[in-house]
This record gives C-alpha cells, sequence and structure tokens, in this order.
C-alpha cells in the first residue's frame, strides 16, 4: 500500500466507524491497527485472487469487518466458519474474541488470506481447512459454535453447519431481515431448535441484519 492509499485509509469513512465500534466495546487501538494490517493483505491477495468484489475501503471495514465481528459475544469455545470463502467472518472473529477458528471452504484458493494471516500477520488461533462440510462431518469433527454467512437459504445452510455441532453447541447464522427461521422439517432432520434470533442495524450505516441462533439438541 502506497502513501496514498494509506492517506485515504487513515480517512475512510469505514475504518472510522469500525473503529468507534470496537472502541464501544472495550477493544484496544492495537487491535484497530491489527485490521489495518489485515486490510493491506486483503488488497494486496485480492489483487491475484479474486476472494471477493469488495474492494473499497468503506466494503472491507463495513460488510466484511463489522458485519462479521457484530455478534462476536454470541461465540464461545471451538469455532467453525462454513463456506468461509476469503475468510469472513472467522478471521475478524478470531481477532476480535482470540478464540480458536477453523474456516472451512470447497475452493481452495480462496484460503489464502488466512493461510496468509498465520505467517504474515502471526495469526495462530485460526485455520483454513479446504474441504465441504459433509466431509468434515465425515471425521466426526465437533465445534462448540459454527456459523456461516451467506451461503444458503436457512434450511439448506443448517443441514451443512448441524453436523458439526457438539451436542448443545450452537449454529450461528448470519442472514437479512428478509430470511425466514429454518422450517419445522429442517429442525427436525438436524435436530436443531431455534433459541434466538436477533435483529440490528450496523453502527453508523442504515444496513440491516438478522442473525439466527440454533441449539444442537443431540
Amino acid at each position: 500500500m502506497d502513501q496514498s492509499q494509506r492517506k485515504q485509509l487513515e480517512l475512510s469513512f469505514g475504518r472510522s466507524v469500525f473503529r468507534r465500534f470496537l472502541s464501544e466495546n472495550g477493544f484496544t487501538n492495537e487491535l484497530s491497527d491489527i485490521f489495518d494490517s489485515l486490510t493491506e493483505l486483503y488488497l494486496k491477495v485480492n489483487s491475484v485472487i479474486n476472494i471477493s468484489a469488495l474492494k473499497t475501503f468503506e466494503d472491507i471495514y463495513i460488510k466484511h469487518y463489522l458485519d462479521s465481528v457484530f455478534p462476536y459475544y454470541l461465540f464461545d469455545g471451538s469455532c467453525c466458519d462454513v463456506g468461509c470463502g476469503g475468510g469472513f467472518p472467522c478471521l475478524p472473529l478470531a481477532i476480535v474474541t482470540k478464540l480458536d477458528f477453523t474456516g472451512i471452504d470447497g475452493v481452495g484458493k480462496k484460503l489464502s488470506l488466512i493461510k496468509l494471516c498465520n505467517t504474515e500477520l502471526g495469526i495462530q488461533n485460526i485455520k483454513g481447512v479446504h474441504a465441504r462440510a459433509e466431509e468434515i462431518a465425515k471425521t466426526q469433527t465437533f465445534f462448540d459454535t459454527v456459523c456461516a454467512r451467506a451461503v444458503a437459504d436457512t434450511d439448506k445452510v443448517l443441514k451443512y453447519c448441524a453436523p458439526l455441532a457438539k451436542k448443545n453447541g450452537k449454529i450461528i447464522l448470519y442472514k437479512t431481515p428478509n430470511d425466514e427461521k429454518a422450517t419445522t422439517v429442517a429442525l427436525k432432520k438436524t435436530k436443531t431448535e431455534l433459541s434466538d434470533v436477533k435483529d440490528y442495524v450496523l453502527n453508523g450505516t442504515d444496513i440491516k441484519r438478522r442473525v439466527f441462533v440454533y441449539r444442537k439438541l443431540v
């Protein structure tokens, strides 16, 4: 990132909104600086491998970072992000929560950013796994919290996520206010129940979001 880009970054509205969110939630300036380093690495990787269509500072800080970490308080224990793509929401969540995250995706090249964050930014509490959710489920690997963002409709994504959750584990689905909760049929098939629904607006924007929280029953 050259001097001109750094200046644009410092003045960007999206960065300002995100840093304010971190500060209001008790996170340090040092953590904010890590996200600036992540942004530089993200732009570097995305210029070579198209891991995301979001390229402006406003979009990166609001639609990737803020959108990812807004419900950070819902996560606990070992965590898995199904269909993580370039690393969202798992990368920002790993940085903020310090929990151990596994990001899985069926497209191996999209995991490049996660792997570079391990080596270049020293973020060791996240790993990227090139696999489908069904393949991970066959290994009998289970997590305390499983999440997915912008993967599929609620019934379908619940089918992918539920087999990876421990008994009484949480499944957190990032959605929009237009998305419906899972059907009774889907709940029965996945042995889950809806435990919470949270609607909110991303700070400093008019972007509305909804999060479904499901519990794995067995």
